[in-house]
């Protein structure tokens, strides 16, 4: 079974070197597995010192493009047109695979090869690497995702190539093209499974995009979730506008 992890970059120059480095354990320790990993990475020009690590890391990558995109949706679309693998996924170069969450992943992946989108539990730790807390993955609905709570799980989910090549690529949002996309994953009627253990390791601080960028979150979030059929009184219409209000009052908390 052959899995693609696809890395948009662009100047993570403090940590790309370690989510590399994690890719590289993910292979040798898949390969004993009878698995297979090929990582796409597609930088959007970054620094100079990012240019460095990844020529560094080059004999490593299945593909490797260095140029300007529209943005990390953009990147992460020519890699799912790119990739070959059964199922795929893409990793932030601030982020990691989980190594034995992933292989448990896998190992369901060969006995349910049935599941379109699968996912877990994400472990949340700070930019020194220092463990959080672990966000348990619970059971996600379209009905929930729509009028309950955004919340999913990208960095601990894969998605079944065969099913996204019919379902299309990713839509241009700055934050929330994979809220959207696996809104539209539920909308297709995806064979879904919940892995209760988890899958990957999501770094959170002040300068990440999730840390920083929060009111445009929720705002994509409402237009979103509106295009799939928000409830104008639902639960999520109303705790979003009282979140915008939090940060236009107390912005940056």
């Amino acid at each position: 079974m052959l899995f693609s992890i696809i890395i948009p970059s662009f100047n993570q120059g403090k940590y790309i070197r370690k989510t590399l480095d994690n890719l590289i354990d993910l292979k040798e320790k898949s390969i004993k597995e009878s698995l297979e990993i090929e990582i796409l990475l597609f930088d959007n020009k970054s620094d100079s010192d990012v240019q460095k690590v990844i020529a560094e890391y080059t004999p490593h990558f299945s593909y490797c493009e260095i140029e300007n995109d529209k943005g990390q949706f953009d990147a992460i679309n020519k890699g799912i047109l790119k990739c070959k693998g059964d199922y795929w996924t893409w990793l932030n170069t601030d982020d990691y695979i989980h190594i034995e969450g992933f292989l448990s992943l896998a190992k369901i992946l060969k006995d349910k090869p049935e599941t379109d989108y699968i996912y877990g539990s994400i472990n949340y730790m700070d930019e020194n690497d220092k463990f959080l807390f672990t966000v348990k993955s619970t059971p996600l609905s379209l009905n929930t995702l729509i009028h309950n709570t955004p919340g999913i799980y990208q960095p601990g989910s894969f998605f079944k190539k065969s099913f996204t090549d019919k379902i299309g690529l990713l839509k241009p949002y700055r934050c929330c093209f994979d809220y959207e996309y696996i809104l539209r994953c539920f909308k297709n009627n995806a064979k879904i499974f919940q892995c209760n253990f988890p899958v990957a390791s999501f770094r959170y601080y002040a300068q990440s995009k999730t840390g920083s960028l929060i009111p445009v979150f929720i705002k994509e979030q409402l237009v979103i979730s509106a295009d799939y059929g928000r409830r104008a009184l639902s639960f999520l219409t109303v705790l979003s506008y009282l979140r915008l209000l939090k940060h236009k009052i107390f912005p940056g908390k």
